[in-house]
């Protein structure tokens, strides 16, 4: 995420055109493979057994690495070679400028200390962006007064984005409402102990951007049939929160809900995320304590 969050930064203050950062930005892309690629590549694990880690993370909220050592695929030590040879977030998307030509690194190193001022982060909170873990940098992103299971369902929200739609996300600062009118939208509510909603929605044509990846197929616009893929990849965020989170809250599924009309969302404190999937942005909403009203 500190690609674009920086990167957004330095166009801004008018060290880089937006073109110069789409072109580091694919540069980029160049440099970070995914583990299960470099695993094999490196002859550690076999293309099935990579495969088979792809398909776990669908429904196990666990990371690759995680998931090849519980296996016995690779070793500790291995995982961290591995994540050596994939390269730092922020290092490799500074290389890539400077690879280019357009700064040195220096004056990168620069501009992110006044990044670091002007968003008034601590050396924890950069070390929390530059680390490219999405849990850490949703933390510094999320409302100081939101309910700890909040976060957690949150958190995972956007690494299911991650894992499953897209790598390549940033966010922007979460946000309270209790009213927005949204053109369409999946909802899935849980009840339990705690109760609480969760919902994706987007101006026009945005959720496709987590439709299609999701179905693996094409629907031209958001339909119902859209948003049913919408609402399956949100039983299966859900999924994950609520097996994890069994032993210490119960909590169960209600079937998802699906509008494709132009609607007003309400409740007494919605928690809004901005997040950006290539060119579309997308926004997670969720309560807790509470249900998401139509």
């Amino acid at each position: 995420m500190i690609n674009h969050l920086f990167g957004n930064y330095l166009v801004k203050s008018g060290r880089l055109t937006g073109e110069q950062l789409e072109t580091v930005l694919e540069a980029q892309k160049k440099v970070r493979v995914k583990l299960g690629l470099i695993a094999v590549a490196e002859k550690l694990m076999t293309p099935k057994q990579s495969d088979e880690i792809n398909r776990l993370q669908a429904v196990v909220d666990k990371r690759f690495g995680d998931i090849a050592v519980e296996k016995g695929y690779l070793t500790d030590a291995q995982v961290s070679r591995l994540l050596e040879l994939q390269g730092n977030a922020y290092l490799t998307f500074a290389q890539s400028i400077t690879d280019n030509g357009f700064l040195t690194y220096e004056e990168v190193e620069a501009a992110l200390a006044e990044y670091q001022t002007e968003n008034a982060f601590t050396s924890t909170d950069m070390e929390a962006l530059k680390s490219g873990d999405s849990d850490r940098i949703v933390s510094l992103f999320l409302p100081g007064d939101v309910d700890s299971l909040q976060k957690d369902l949150m958190q995972g929200a956007v690494r299911t984005i991650i894992r499953l739609i897209e790598s390549d996300i940033y966010i922007e600062k979460a946000f309270w409402k209790s009213e927005i009118t949204v053109s369409s939208y999946a909802m899935q509510n849980l009840k339990g102990v705690r109760k609480a909603s969760l919902l994706f929605t987007g101006d026009g044509d945005a959720l496709l951007a987590v439709a299609e990846p999701f179905a693996g197929e094409s629907f031209g616009e958001v339909n119902l049939d859209a948003l049913d893929a919408v609402g399956e990849f949100s039983n299966c965020v859900n999924g994950l929160f609520c097996t994890d989170k069994s032993a210490v809250c119960e909590l169960d599924m209600l079937p998802p809900s699906l509008k494709d009309d132009t609607v007003t969302i309400k409740a007494d404190k919605m928690c809004v995320m901005p997040i950006h999937i290539g060119e579309s942005v997308i926004y997670l909403i969720t309560t807790f304590d509470e249900y998401i009203s139509v």
